[in-house]
């Protein structure tokens, strides 16, 4: 079934076909029948890890297969949750040995991520607890792998690389009750919590939230949680094995974007920070308030609004952590761009020579941060320094590292296989994050919007398509794009090649532009029909063609913004021009209706209608005084921010464009 999907963080959105087999055969057929597969349990990684242009789903394979209590091993299929495993295991005395901040994912997403806790400086990842597992590989074939073969180090913090886990044998950890002794420990900065760190690194269990907006003297303002399991003689309640309740409350709906300002973040902070509980020793409290705050809630991420929001969590080597750490968050106070879930945990010692295995010995700091307009810029300036000081990023977390970092990061990779090939791995396999496809690019706007895309977006790469490639190779080769643009044939009449064309496309664009029209006197088309025709094909029917078979196309999954040359003559008939209009009106409504049906997949599409503009196919025509040039229009595409349908090149034109949808018929009878 072919769905849009997307996981916790609200971005990216992908097409993806989506299967959910309920027995392993089903399993191996599916592996053996599809390429540029991936496996997916319960969407709580937040970026793009887990999905793929076929994804197989886990969650029918969520059986607990055998659990002994006397040895605390329990064997059970990848898609059972965390949360169910608690509830068999907890009232026989035993507990997850690594635990993340969510009990709502699955075992098998855990394994993937392989997942740290709060006590990775003790007790290491989740893989360091599994004793085998049972995968599907790229050749369809069932394989047990036991800890310390080469396959289970690889498939452990893989992302799904090396095939698609069925079972696991996890030993468990052994409790003598479900609660928590838990002390809270204020820190003023920065320079506190890194010592409260170092005073207490035999704690079983230590995590710090830290106030991101805090500035000066007061940077790193953080309090400092330390835990142990608590024993049968420390708690007074009478079920000292109590699972966990489910969530009562909810958000039923997305809030407003806005709502998570900094402001809000900084009234927030100051009252974390300043309650009594923030510096109070010896608390005794359930593991579901210690490990899984937020899962008191379903749905919390619906706070961030439907932009969605990045974890952006790294890990820098100790000797460099504090100046990373400081400098990081002098970075986003700076910026006013502070995340209420900021999380500063000590990672020990870690297995450095594994495949995609995030954690070394230092820090790591996770942040939840609203999706703006700077966010991406802001985020690439952390990258530089995370990667300048030796650290990593969190690929479970990760919704947009790039290529150089990731390589530079990431230094133990494995031999591209097609078989399972996440959008994540596929994105981070490409030289340009930022791909611009422009259709019928040998027009003057077009021309004018891709020199401008390329001044200004320094890492982006240009797609030029249309039938006169001699005129573009040679605009390519005087303007120096050589390495940044790629030239190709494309003809808007052409529709039966349309799925070729946008199947030979080398990389996916993250905006694309129609730009190929066609100007057509009413005397002529009124004369000639075949001459309409030809009008209708390039302005309408070639247009629409195009742009669903690359949304409905692999090569669109990672679209952002769609846009479409309309005209001021599409917004209303007049007899000077309603032949070339209603061709441009029927694109015009095209596009709006498109806007709508893509809006909750976080897709933007506008018409620019930029009035008349001197250019090669206007220069027969008279010019009037309120013309403006094929550049106003290019700025008004690249430059502009705004997220509104209709895009002009100025405000006279906004006024005009205005005025001829709201004139009484006489006045636009005479025009």
């Amino acid at each position: 079934m072919k769905q849009r999907l997307t996981n916790w963080g609200g971005f990216p959105y992908k097409n993806c076909e989506v299967f959910i087999p309920e027995n392993y055969e089903s399993v191996v057929h599916l592996v053996r029948q599809h390429k540029g597969t991936i496996a997916r349990g319960n969407g709580r990684c937040y970026g793009d890890a887990s999905l793929a242009p076929v994804v197989i789903q886990s969650d029918r394979l969520n059986q607990v297969l055998s659990f002994d209590s006397q040895t605390g091993i329990i064997q059970c299929q990848s898609g059972v949750l965390l949360s169910d495993i608690l509830e068999l295991i907890v009232p026989q005395g035993f507990f997850l040995p690594v635990s993340p901040g969510t009990k709502f994912i699955t075992v098998g997403g855990a394994f993937a991520s392989d997942i740290h806790g709060k006590n990775h400086h003790k007790e290491g990842v989740f893989s360091d607890h599994v004793l085998s597992i049972t995968l599907v590989n790229a050749n369809g074939e069932m394989i047990a792998v036991e800890q310390g073969e080469d396959l289970f180090c690889q498939t452990a913090g893989g992302m799904g690389a090396t095939g698609f886990i069925l079972e696991l044998t996890i030993r468990l950890k052994k409790i003598e009750t479900s609660f928590i002794k838990q002390s809270s420990i204020r820190a003023r900065n920065l320079q506190e919590i890194f010592h409260l760190f170092e005073k207490y690194q035999d704690a079983t269990y230590s995590v710090a939230w830290i106030d991101c907006l805090a500035k000066g003297s007061e940077i790193g303002k953080s309090v400092l949680l330390i835990g142990e399991h608590a024993l049968s003689n420390e708690v007074k309640e009478k079920n000292t094995l109590q699972v966990h309740h489910q969530p009562k409350w909810r958000v039923p709906f997305f809030f407003p974007s806005w709502f998570l300002n900094p402001i809000f973040i900084r009234i927030f902070n100051k009252l974390y920070y300043a309650r009594p509980s923030a510096n109070k020793k010896d608390q005794f409290v359930h593991y579901d308030s210690f490990f899984y705050p937020l899962d008191a809630v379903h749905h919390w991420n619906k706070i961030y609004g439907r932009r969605g929001f990045v974890q952006y969590q790294f890990v820098v080597p100790m000797n460099v952590s504090y100046e990373v750490i400081q400098q990081v968050l002098t970075i986003l106070a700076e910026h006013e761009m502070g995340s209420f879930l900021a999380v500063l945990k000590l990672f020990g010692d870690a297995h450095q020579h594994r495949y995609l295995h995030f954690p070394m010995k230092g820090y790591t700091l996770a942040l939840d941060i609203p999706i703006t307009k700077k966010l991406w810029r802001v985020l690439d300036q952390l990258d530089d320094i995370v990667t300048n000081a030796g650290g990593k990023i969190y690929l479970t977390k990760d919704a947009r590292l790039k290529k150089n970092h990731f390589e530079q990061q990431y230094l133990q990779l494995l031999n591209k296989e097609p078989t399972f090939q996440s959008y994540q791995m596929s994105r981070l396999q490409q030289d340009h994050q930022n791909v611009f496809l422009i259709l019928g690019a040998s027009s003057d706007i077009a021309l004018e919007t891709a020199r401008l895309y390329l001044n200004r977006y320094k890492d982006a790469h240009l797609i030029l398509a249309s039938r006169n490639t001699a005129q573009l190779e040679l605009f390519v080769k005087e303007n120096g794009f050589q390495s940044r643009a790629t030239v190709k044939y494309f003809d808007a009449r052409d529709i039966n090649g349309h799925h070729a064309f946008i199947t030979s496309l080398h990389a996916k664009p993250t905006w694309v532009l129609y730009a190929s029209g066609l100007l057509v006197e009413n005397d002529v088309a009124q004369k000639g029909i075949d001459e309409w025709k030809d009008a209708v094909n390039v302005n309408y029917l070639g247009a629409v063609s195009v742009i669903e078979t690359l949304l409905n196309h692999e090569n669109g999954s990672d679209l952002e913004r769609v846009m479409g040359i309309s005209s001021i003559a599409g917004l209303r008939g007049r007899k000077a021009n309603y032949m070339y209009g209603s061709t441009k009106a029927a694109f015009h409504a095209y596009l709006f209706g498109l806007r709508q049906s893509l809006h909750e997949r976080g897709i933007v599409v506008q018409a620019i209608t930029p009035g008349f503009v001197v250019t090669k196919m206007t220069a027969h025509l008279s010019v009037p005084g309120n013309a403006v040039l094929a550049k106003t229009v290019a700025e008004s595409i690249v430059m502009h921010s705004s997220k509104r349908f209709e895009i002009y090149p100025n405000l006279y034109w906004r006024i005009i464009g205005k005025l001829v949808k709201i004139l009484p018929e006489f006045i636009i009878a005479k025009i």
